[in-house]
């Protein structure tokens, strides 16, 4: 062999060998990248439902309240929010229930039931409470650390 194909040889090698681990590297910063970008866009995703949660409740007791037609009452699912039909012949539940917050509409005194809902969206935990004429919520996102939580006053 010549000295010439010896040094040609290591030198293919090493050109190998650097490749290799650019390559690697490349692979290892499209991984963490890919894998940042989807914890962002959950957590996201999770404040965006406790959002929504909030928001659509507060805007259910802006629209209904008028005098004794909305309060917080205990079903099988915990507290729930009971909103009363002018005409008193229906009500409308919101609750929480396996993951997710869902509104029932159903005739009065007729206890609300997941397969007669609607899924509003998804969230980890619910929670309301009436203390006067202020209902307080708590929208909980993520691992329970994050919580959207508001009060609303009744005007009535």
């Amino acid at each position: 062999m010549h000295p010439r194909s010896k040094v040609f040889a290591i030198e293919s090698v090493t050109v190998m060998l650097v490749m290799i681990i650019f390559a690697l590297v490349t692979f290892l910063v499209i991984n963490a990248g890919s894998s940042a970008y989807n914890t962002i866009i959950n957590d996201k995703q999770r404040t965006e439902n406790a959002r929504v949660a909030y928001s659509y409740i507060h805007m259910k007791i802006r629209q209904n309240d008028a005098t004794g037609c909305i309060d917080v009452v205990d079903t099988p699912f915990g507290d729930t929010l009971k909103i009363d039909m002018e005409d008193g012949a229906y009500c409308t539940y919101i609750f929480f229930s396996d993951g997710a917050l869902y509104e029932c509409l159903t005739p009065a005194d007729t206890p609300p039931a997941v397969s007669a809902a609607n899924k509003i969206t998804t969230l980890n935990g619910f929670s309301l409470r009436r203390s006067g004429n202020l209902i307080s919520m708590s929208c909980i996102c993520g691992n329970g650390e994050d919580a959207m939580e508001g009060t609303v006053s009744l005007r009535t």
